[in-house]
């Protein structure tokens, strides 16, 4: 079972499919053909698993292991973006102030969380203690080999 506190880190699984589209248009030129509305209609669903999974998600509390959604958030606001730009006027024109929007409100929120978790002195976890093995002198720590 994945520890809570790593559960977050499961949001880079949202970037490849929507910053592959972003390159896609840089590479292209902009021109929306049917391969880049796929690369976008599949960061939606994989957008759409991650949402269905929030509430397990959130299980790890306020983590910088959040941080994982930020690439792909971005890309899949951006990738509409660029294509409206580029004259595609169909769905996309609906899709792209959605995901702008939400994307910004999801990045602002995280930053919002990192200055908390910050001043809260929550940002970086706790040291493990360990104890160290002391030798017959008394004043020098033995790291064991293994």
């Amino acid at each position: 079972m994945t520890p809570p506190a790593l559960r977050p880190t499961l949001g880079v699984q949202l970037a490849p499919a929507p910053v592959g589209a972003v390159a896609y248009i840089s590479v292209t030129g902009g021109a929306p053909d049917m391969f880049v509305h796929a690369l976008i209609g599949y960061g939606i669903l994989q957008l759409l698993f991650l949402l269905r999974l929030s509430l397990w998600l959130r299980e790890a509390g306020a983590v910088m292991g959040f941080w994982a959604f930020s690439f792909g958030a971005t890309s899949i606001a951006t990738a509409p973006v660029r294509l409206l730009g580029a004259g595609d006027n169909a769905a996309i024109s609906v899709v792209a102030p959605v995901t702008f929007v939400l994307a910004n409100v999801f990045v602002i929120g995280l930053a919002v969380m990192t200055v908390w978790l910050l001043l809260s002195g929550r940002m970086y976890g706790k040291p493990a203690a360990t104890k160290l093995p002391v030798s017959r002198e008394g004043d020098t720590p033995v790291i064991p080999m293994k």
